[in-house]
């Protein structure tokens, strides 16, 4: 026997877990938070969700305070103070049915006594920090006080400790809880760019420590005034369990689900962990409600096969453990995962593929039919929720979210892919679920019924067509999923019709009367600032002129009066600062006007970027090249170069790695003839190809955190696309074997997103690279890419248009949506090359040309 608090901890998933399936959903619900808004677009919580936020958010601020709005958080400071720093902060939590009422006493309570604080704006996004499948560390915290020193940090616990007893909230992950009400205390460090960061940001929220650990920085000692707290943390509990911690398999918020051993007689067992009030579902309900139902589902199926038998359950302090009998085997979503066929190069595959894949339907709907003869429906379906057993079959390990059948209700949200309408009620929640699941094990792109049901009949002839499914296979699914709704296909076989039809749904969707953006896009452009190449404006309207669907004057009145009024420390890099704006500005013929900006830009921000494409000194010196300004464009170069001959930078690929520096190098080798640029171009491109593993398929992909990535901006693709440009001027038999095998990243017929970063259109971008001009595509793959977008497209107000990052909503802008689309079609089909910025070609240096320059007094 021994206690379970104490008992050796195995390592988390950590960043090694991220390319896991069920990960994936964590990074989908920071997404839902901007799907509050609109039903059609992401946007931000502050510019539409109904609930106008707590009345702290909006009250009229008192003398001597100044407050900042940002997406999700609202911070007050007293303006005599300067911004908080690296310090012991206070976190406050809350119930969100009670947080109203904590934030009023909290609030006065700063307020009073001038201390700094910041507070989740709205109920709702106070909700998605808590959900179930939140990035765990976004949990807890709903007000973080800043006190000025240790005294101040002593008062502070006493007074607020006594003002909200009785007050009940979840955890805060890395924080010290003080007292019996929801305090906690966190060392953390400054916020960047005077944003505030809620989750852990050092040491103390690594993956190998349990979550609710407090473990400030090691150069940090802890003041007198908190170790009795850490006292009482560090006493053991008093009850004794026969169970032996052996590592976790997954954290999740408010859950923690490990692998024991039971010692009494040594045999496997899973045992999932939760914490109150926190891990809450779409009805508010918390991880521990949820898993005390888990274990009343669990007896009443006992003895059925379909779920793993129930053990024990027990409490310690307030939080609760469930044992069962731990099941052998792997998540559907990664045994799916492993064997698709459309991924790589295994297409011959397809029928062997076709088999197992319908026998696992037709093992999950008959577990999921006994489950409906005891009166129960699963509601939250999704491929995670089965364990495929070593004998081929499965077994239900999600029943948390089981109800009886008066009870089962459909939430319209996305959830794992699988989420039933709102309407649905009763087992047609479940049989919704089962429909998606025909779709999704062959092209899993369930979350577009979210935006249009509509699409099922799409999808389906498309998976008839590439797969040997029997007749009527998915015709009952399309029937469930459809709804009897049919949609006008988007043209899709005709450049200019299709030129026309994504240029009006773009134009559709502006908005110019906002400040904070013109066309809808990724989250990131809330970041950003909406103006941007890749998530704002200036990328749009490069897309739209490029490929000849014109040019839009009130549109560039947007973005020209809005760069040059924020110019000033504004951020330089290119595609998502400064010289990406100035690049679509003198593209567009404002010369002088993209000079300013950037110069502007260059004042009042000392911190140096780094070497990247997207942010960094790559882009800019590219850019520099464009402007005329070849000087300054050797000058980033240089410090690129110097950089990186200290190491590789710490992401990967076109974008974010050393192919984008390498490009830079390239294009200066162009210009000077020097050869020392193209041995830069040499080992920067060998520093990205360190980072690549051959996969099964034979093809070579970027391994970064556990995730295999093939796409134009982090991947295999934007890698292969600067490597080609390299062989044009130096032969090596090494890099040329290395470019092929990286190519073959580019021919995989199933790409999950369809955009220009991540997505098909880069794919499609690539392989058009080299076509000389008209309508014929060179690369015969090319054929197969354009005609594989209809899988992705939807309709805007009958225009055709598509979805941006995780498919939950639309995007209209240049790397995650239709803007990026556009550009990737017409390099395969305008009549003129046109392509992303610098990628092909030497770079011709554009100058100010009397009869196109718009001088700024005439633009406003």
């Amino acid at each position: 026997m021994c206690h379970i608090i104490g008992c050796a901890r195995g390592p988390s998933l950590g960043a090694a877990g991220a390319g896991r399936p069920e990960m994936g959903r964590i990074v989908e619900k920071r997404y839902e938070l901007y799907c509050l808004a609109d039903p059609t677009f992401y946007d931000s919580p502050v510019a539409g969700p109904d609930d106008p936020g707590f009345d702290l958010a909006h009250r009229t601020v008192p003398g001597g305070w100044a407050r900042t709005r940002q997406p999700g958080t609202v911070a007050y400071r007293p303006v005599a103070s300067a911004p908080p720093g690296e310090g012991w902060k206070i976190h406050v939590s809350a119930r969100v049915d009670e947080a109203p009422q904590v934030l009023e006493k909290v609030g006065q309570y700063c307020l009073d006594r001038e201390l700094a604080f910041t507070f989740v704006r709205t109920r709702p996004i106070l909700h998605l920090n808590n959900a179930e499948h939140a990035a765990p560390g976004s949990s807890g915290t709903f007000i973080v006080v800043y006190p000025a020193d240790e005294e101040e940090l002593d008062r502070a616990l006493a007074e607020l400790g006594d003002l909200l007893a009785g007050h009940r909230g979840p955890a805060v992950p890395g924080g010290l809880r003080c007292g019996g009400g929801p305090l906690y205390v966190r060392h953390d460090p400054a916020a960047e760019d005077g944003r505030v960061r809620f989750s852990r940001q050092d040491g103390a929220g690594s993956a190998d420590l349990p979550e609710e650990a407090f473990a400030p920085p090691s150069h940090v000692t802890p003041p007198a005034c908190l170790l009795p707290f850490m006292t009482a943390r560090d006493r053991p509990p008093a009850a004794d369990v026969p169970y032996r911690l052996e590592k976790v398999l997954r954290r999740a918020n408010g859950v923690v689900v490990h692998l024991a051993s039971d010692s009494r007689t040594g045999e496997p067992v899973l045992l999932k962990e939760a914490h109150p009030h926190a891990g809450l579902d779409g009805n508010g309900t918390d991880a521990v409600a949820r898993l005390s139902h888990e274990r009343q589902v669990l007896e009443r199926l006992a003895g059925l096969g379909v779920a793993p038998e129930l053990r024990a359950y027990f409490t310690l302090g307030d939080r609760h453990f469930l044992a069962t009998d731990f099941v052998p085997g792997e998540p559907l979503s990664e045994v799916f995962a492993a064997r698709h066929p459309l991924g790589g190069a295994r297409e011959a595959e397809l029928d062997g593929y076709v088999e197992w894949a319908t026998e696992i339907c037709a093992a999950v709907e008959d577990a999921v039919m006994k489950i409906h003869m005891n009166g129960l429906v699963l509601g939250d379906l999704g491929m995670s929720a089965f364990m495929v057993r070593p004998d081929g079959g499965v077994t239900l390990v999600g029943v948390g979210g089981a109800r009886p059948v008066l009870e089962a209700v459909g939430t319209g949200l996305a959830g794992s892919g699988f989420g039933a309408p709102a309407g649905a009620v009763g087992f047609d929640v479940d049989r919704f679920a089962l429909a998606c699941l025909r779709f999704a094990l062959f092209l899993p792109l369930t979350e577009l019924f979210l935006i249009d049901r509509g699409k099922a009949p799409e999808l389906a002839e498309a998976i008839c067509r590439t797969f040997p499914l029997k007749e009527g296979f998915l015709r009952p699914a399309v029937r469930i999923v459809g709804g009897g709704e049919t949609r006008d296909a988007p043209p899709l076989d005709d450049w200019r019709q299709m030129r026309s039809s994504m240029a009006r749904a773009i134009l559709a969707s502006a908005t110019p009367e906002r400040a904070d953006r013109l066309f809808p896009g990724d989250i990131a452009q809330f970041e950003s600032g909406g103006l941007g190449f890749a998530h704002g404006a200036a990328g749009v309207l490069y897309a739209l002129h490029v490929t000849g669907a014109g040019r839009y004057p009130d549109h560039e009145e947007w973005l020209l009066s809005r760069a040059l009024n924020g110019a000033r420390g504004a951020r330089p890099g290119f595609y998502d600062g400064a010289h990406g704006i100035a690049h679509t500005l003198a593209n567009l013929g404002h010369h002088q006007a993209a000079l300013e900006l950037v110069d502007a830009a260059g004042r009042g921000r000392p911190a140096a970027p780094g070497t990247d494409l997207y942010g960094g000194l790559a882009g800019i010196g590219l850019n520099q090249i464009y402007l005329g300004e070849l000087d300054r464009a050797l000058g980033s170069a240089g410090m690129a170069a110097d950089r990186l001959a200290g190491g590789p930078p710490g992401g990967t690929g076109l974008m974010h790695g050393a192919s984008g520096p390498a490009l830079l190098f390239l294009r200066l080798y162009e210009k000077t003839g020097d050869v020392q640029w193209l041995d830069q171009a040499d080992r920067s491109l060998r520093l990205d190809l360190g980072r690549c593993a051959v996969q099964a398929d034979g093809s070579l992909r970027v391994t970064e955190g556990g995730r295999v990535l093939a796409g134009l901006d982090r991947g295999s693709v934007g890698i292969s696309w600067v490597l080609g440009e390299f062989l044009r001027y130096r032969a090596d038999p090494e890099l040329s074997a290395a470019r092929q095998r990286l190519d073959r990243a580019a021919r995989s017929l199933f790409h999950r997103q369809p955009g220009l970063f991540t997505g098909r259109a880069g794919a499609l971008a690539y392989l058009c690279r080299d076509r000389a001009g008209g309508w014929g595509l060179e690369d015969p793959e090319a054929g197969r890419q354009l005609a594989a977008l209809s899988w992705h497209s939807m309709t805007y107000q009958g225009h055709l248009a598509f979805p941006g990052e995780h498919l939950l909503r639309l995007s209209m802008d240049l790397a995650t949506g239709t803007a990026g689309v556009l550009l990737a079609v017409g390099a395969a089909l305008h009549g003129e090359p046109v392509g992303l910025p610098f990628l092909s070609g030497a770079i011709t240096a554009t100058r100010p040309d009397a009869a196109m320059e718009t001088s700024r007094a005439e633009h406003g």
